[in-house]
């Protein structure tokens, strides 16, 4: 019995169609804004930009084979920067302004409970790191390759508001 063996360029054609890939880094937005003064004890909310998650493909050929990647995003993992982290299995939720600006995110977010004085510069460091998996298929064949991240960062500064009671 002889067993099928796949064409010796569809290793190469895969690597050249994964390396094709165009995988974004995440397109992060929150509310409140990451530009200004984030406060303890108020919620955060994390998403990124309309239209990033997605997924992409490329294709490669060579004698006659074709084979096309695919990234698909799976997760976010949000480094907040004061040693949490939180992972979201989605895009996150826009903050709009009917939102309730005291709420928590419904699926991806955080609340700091210590400023970023002590941080250097003062700032908390911000990653959002995105998870993709990467398949590919073409020619009767098809398989995955292990999954890639690609990273933003931010730089955050979080401080508290003391309230003056004077008499």
């Amino acid at each position: 019995m002889t067993l099928f063996q796949p064409p010796a360029a569809l290793g190469v054609v895969t690597q050249r169609a994964v390396n094709s890939l165009a995988i974004p880094k995440p397109a992060i937005a929150a509310n409140p804004s990451l530009t200004a003064q984030q406060l303890v004890h108020i919620p955060i909310w994390w998403w990124v930009q309309p239209g990033w998650w997605r997924t992409h493909t490329a294709s490669a050929s060579a004698g006659g084979l074709t084979i096309t990647a695919r990234a698909v995003p799976q997760k976010i993992t949000w480094y907040a920067g004061d040693g949490t982290t939180t992972v979201c299995t989605g895009p996150g939720t826009p903050w709009t302004p009917r939102a309730d600006p005291k709420a928590a995110s419904p699926d991806c977010g955080h609340t700091y409970t210590t400023t970023s004085a002590n941080e250097p510069g003062g700032k908390f460091t911000l990653r959002a790191v995105a998870t993709w998996e990467i398949s590919w298929s073409g020619g009767g064949f098809s398989g995955t390759e292990p999954a890639i991240t690609t990273t933003t960062a931010a730089n955050v500064t979080v401080a508290e508001f003391r309230a003056v009671i004077t008499g």
